[in-house]
């Protein structure tokens, strides 16, 4: 750059601060300055960028974000500076410094740019892992090496929850009416049952319970079972309440309990006479059918007023339980709520009873025996049952107030690091619907790193940093589909810093996969195709890989499908270009082009346009997945690591929009440069067609790297007989029919239909055409306008037609007893053979009525179908068989004959919509991509941009 320094910096801040901002600014004010760099000193932010770049023209702020080239997850961030510090500043152990005691590790750091709007685009929020100090020996020249991260550096360091999910969630933030909570999830070995709150007395037992012996409630560590025991706990004193809640989780066996048995006994502090002592609530299979009742009791065990019966069958089910007391004026409103763990659905019953008021709870039991004096009286114990994460509160709050953390199985990836952040107190940034993530397993005890990574591996997003604060952000798999591009780059036009190099390897080929969850597990390999698991050069051999995942379901096609998506990443087949980089400081960086590369984000979509002759001519499309940042006093270069974008595009469902491509497709003939309409069939050993519905043109295609744009794909003949000839059968505007056997006058069109004139016995009239067509797929509709007499009436199709004496042929044969058959038939040197036939059940011919007949030859395979012209195809074949001796053609042809006993006079064979369904004549707009180049026969066909089916 020509001038001096100071017009180079001029120049610089002059070409920042016309720039567009970013989009997703701060909304901060910016310094004017080309970067700002500030440091969290004494809780306020401190602009330190005085300090950076200073010691000579070669200081550089380097930063790093997301996935480093090679790397498969998101890395914490980096960044390194410089700072001047011969005051000592930032020497953090300097008593003398201005910054003594209030900069160490972990002091939170933010760089920014100029956004162009008079804001800041922050580059990095993240926190000082690194105070390196530095000095000349004259000691005039004292610096520090400055090293940063972004929050993952120090959330790879953190420990595990010392708790379950449900502890966590009952406790922070711990509710204002909690008075007592036991999380009953002490480990086995244990004297008694900790209380969870300082102010709280551990919970006693008779008996032995089995310790953390029950694991099926997925937010809970493993519970105690009171089969041989029971359970008891003393309340804390606290003031007369005017509402009492108790809740717990319960676990009751598939076979129930007798009747009688109580679940759980809550004592209250003696009020008055007439006041309940305590509640039961029981298991009855006579008050209740197989569920819970609640009643009240004075103190001598008689009870109060009427029982609440639930009606819900609590047998075997994971229950959420409420029992839920408020005062209502000398009334007491009473209810169970019960929550189905694995659904989420509340069941509700209430009652108001004409009792005196509340007082404070004293005791709560659980498995003890009755001590009410009427009703179905229980023993001591609860055979099978678990029970844990007791709460008591002085006031009623919403049942469903923990949410998914009761059962975070099936909580979607993107809520979860959504809660999980916010649990740990960090910023949250999302791009995408959280909610349509996949839903996940039960939440581990492990660090917020791990769940969180967890989840991105799950869903097959991207974790990143948020840049304009210290957290986390996800952009979702779903996201990252068929998006426009952020970022478009010329390549002849200078937009790019360096040349971007293409990358033909197999580092990330992964060709099958193995995916395991809950134990259950599902593998999907890629077969075929240059990538597949074959040897090569068929394919490239094994890449295998098997991952674990936490998912909601183990269901083998969810799993399957989790697979198959892997496998379609692992699978691209086309160069990746690592490293793409700009330079903001180029004059062909425009602001808007700025404002977007200031603004990519992590999964967002960058093209280069027009690449160099001696790379392919396809735009190079690829997704950020992480950047490398450099700014000195001139420049900021941004090196984005690059991987392709074509697994995320046409990504789509099965629907009417979708493009799903053939198993294989050839082209039948060689085309020329210029070569517009040619013909296309299936690759053996597939028989899938493409579409001819004109409303789904037109498609892109591609063989041998040209792309093709179809306008049409129809038969590559058909024949309405529309028309009306004497003679012969004239012409479809395609062919033109020629007839051998018996005379001219034993052929016409009658403006519906071709007919074939039977006037001599046993003499086959045929109408042809000639081809190189051996392998054929076609279709005719065929009648006789006679019922047959004496002998079988038969027409049909040839193929391999080479002469008369040699040919295959599918026969429909009209049978004296009113039948319809069908006969794969081959004639060779003028002997014929039945190769298979089959006969049409519980159907009786009526002259003049069509049957459809579908014949079809590939390779040593003949197969032949019949049904009514006016039904559906039936997808069964009637007659397959193989064959070798004949392989080449020369005609194709319909073909008909009277039985040698045949004693009907003038029969004819009628014909109708006669069609070849394979090949397909495609009519094409060539060169698409700017390849222009001449196609071998045989050569494959698919479509240039088949829809991928979305995960």
């Amino acid at each position: 750059m020509p001038g001096g320094l100071a017009a180079r910096v001029m120049g610089w801040q002059r070409r920042m601060g016309v720039a567009a901002g970013p989009l997703g600014a701060s909304g901060e004010s910016s310094t004017g300055d080309p970067v700002t760099v500030e440091l969290l000193v004494g809780g306020a932010w401190v602009d330190i960028t005085g300090y950076t770049m200073v010691r000579d023209e070669s200081g550089t702020i380097s930063i790093t974000s997301g996935i480093r080239d090679e790397g498969s997850q998101t890395e914490a961030g980096t960044c390194s500076l410089e700072l001047k510090n011969q005051d000592g500043r930032f020497s953090p152990r300097n008593p003398m410094g201005p910054y003594y005691g209030a900069i160490g590790r972990n002091t939170p750091i933010r760089i920014s740019v100029p956004d162009g709007l008079g804001g800041k685009s922050y580059r990095i929020w993240g926190e000082v892992s690194s105070w390196a100090p530095g000095w000349d020996t004259s000691g005039t020249d004292v610096y520090t090496n400055v090293s940063a991260n972004g929050i993952l550096q120090r959330l790879a360091q953190g420990p595990a929850p010392a708790h379950s999910v449900i502890y966590t969630a009952i406790t922070s933030p711990q509710p204002s009416g909690l008075v007592a909570y036991w999380p009953c999830e002490d480990a086995s070995g244990s004297t008694s049952l900790a209380s969870a709150l300082t102010s709280g007395s551990p919970m006693t037992w008779t008996g032995t319970p089995d310790l953390a012996s029950y694991s099926g409630f997925a937010a809970s560590d493993p519970l105690p079972d009171l089969s041989v025991a029971t359970l008891s706990g003393g309340v804390a004193a606290y003031a007369d309440p005017t509402a009492t809640q108790v809740r717990f989780l319960a676990y009751i066996p598939a076979s129930g309990l007798s009747d009688g048995k109580v679940l759980c006994s809550i004592s209250q502090q003696d009020y008055a006479a007439g006041a309940p002592q305590f509640w039961e609530l029981y298991y009855s299979t006579t008050d209740a059918s197989n569920s819970l009742v609640l009643r009240s009791c004075a103190s001598d065990g008689t009870t109060l007023g009427a029982i609440l019966p639930h009606t819900l069958d609590v047998r075997g089910r994971l229950l959420y339980v409420s029992v839920e007391m408020q005062e209502t004026g000398a009334d007491i409103t009473r209810a169970i709520r019960l929550v189905d763990v694995t659904s989420g659905r509340v069941y509700s019953v209430t009652d108001t009873q004409f009792v005196t008021q509340l007082t404070r709870v004293t005791k709560i039991s659980f498995g003890t025996a009755s001590r009410s004096a009427v009703g179905p009286l229980g023993t001591a114990t609860l055979p099978g049952v678990a029970i844990g994460h007791v709460t008591v509160e002085s006031q009623i709050t919403a049942v469903n107030a923990l949410g998914v953390r009761l059962n975070p199985i099936g909580e979607s990836a993107g809520r979860r690091i959504q809660r999980l952040c916010g649990e740990a107190g960090l910023a949250f940034d999302w791009v995408g619907d959280l909610d349509d993530t996949v839903p996940m397993g039960a939440q581990g005890k492990a660090n917020l790193l791990s769940l969180v990574q967890e989840c991105a591996l799950a869903d097959g997003g991207l974790l990143y940093e948020t840049r304009g604060a210290l957290g986390l952000g996800y952009r979702t798999r779903a996201s990252l589909y068929n998006q426009d591009p952020t970022l478009i780059l010329d390549y002849p036009s200078a937009n790019l810093a360096q040349v971007p190099t293409p990358v033909e390897d197999d580092r990330y080929i992964q060709n099958k996969i193995t995916i395991t969850c809950g134990g259950v597990t599902a593998t999907y390999e890629q077969t075929t195709g240059t990538l597949s698991t074959q040897l090569p050069p068929a394919g490239v051999g094994e890449y295998g890989q098997d991952t674990t995942l936490n998912l909601a379901s183990t269901d083998a096609g969810t799993l399957q499908d989790q697979a198959a998506w892997r496998v379609h990443l692992g699978t691209v087949d086309e160069a990746r270009f690592p490293s793409i980089s700009v330079n903001l400081a180029h004059p062909s960086i425009s602001p808007d082009m700025r404002r977007a590369i200031l603004a990519m984000r992590p999964g967002d979509r960058i093209q280069i346009t027009n690449p160099p002759a001696w790379l392919p001519p396809d735009t190079i499309d690829q997704l950020v997945i992480g950047t490398s940042e450099t700014l000195t006093r001139f420049e900021h270069k941004l090196t984005f690591n690059c991987q392709p974008a074509s697994p995320y595009s046409y990504v789509g469902i099965l629907d009417t929009t979708a493009r799903i491509d053939t198993d294989g497709s050839q082209i039948l003939g060689p085309l020329t440069t210029t070569t517009t309409a040619f013909s296309v069939q299936p690759t053996d050993p597939y028989d899938i067609l493409w579409t001819t519905d004109p409303a789904d043109m037109p498609l892109d295609i591609q063989a041998g790297g040209e792309v093709m744009r179809v306008t049409s794909i129809t038969d590559i003949v058909s024949d309405a007989f529309t028309r009306t000839v004497t003679g012969g059968w004239g012409s479809s505007g395609v062919i033109t029919w020629s007839t051998t056997g018996g005379t001219a006058s034993d052929y016409s069109v009658n403006g519906s239909a071709g007919a074939h004139l039977l006037a001599t016995v046993n003499v086959p009239r045929y109408t042809y055409y000639a081809t190189t067509i051996a392998d054929v797929d076609c279709y005719v509709s065929v009648t006789t306008d006679q019922l047959p007499a004496g002998d079988s009436l038969v027409g049909g199709l040839t193929a391999r037609f080479i002469n008369v004496s040699n040919l295959y042929m599918a026969q429909v044969r009209f049978t004296t007893a009113a039948q319809v058959a069908v006969a794969v038939v081959k004639r060779v040197g003028g002997v014929e053979t039945m190769l298979g036939s089959y006969t049409m059940p519980a159907t009786t011919f009526t002259g003049g009525t069509f049957y459809r007949l579908r014949f079809k030859v590939k390779g040593s395979s003949l197969k032949a179908k019949i049904w009514p012209a006016t039904d559906a195809e039936p997808a069964a074949w009637a007659v397959s068989v193989l064959d070798t001796d004949l392989i080449s053609t020369q005609f194709l042809s319909t073909r008909s004959f009277s039985g040698p006993a045949s004693t009907n006079t003038n029969p004819s064979i009628l014909y109708d919509d006669y069609r070849i369904a394979s090949p397909q004549l495609f009519q094409v707009i060539r060169s698409i991509n700017g390849v222009t180049k001449s196609h071998p026969a045989g050569e494959a066909l698919s479509l240039a941009h088949p829809t991928v089916l979305a995960l």
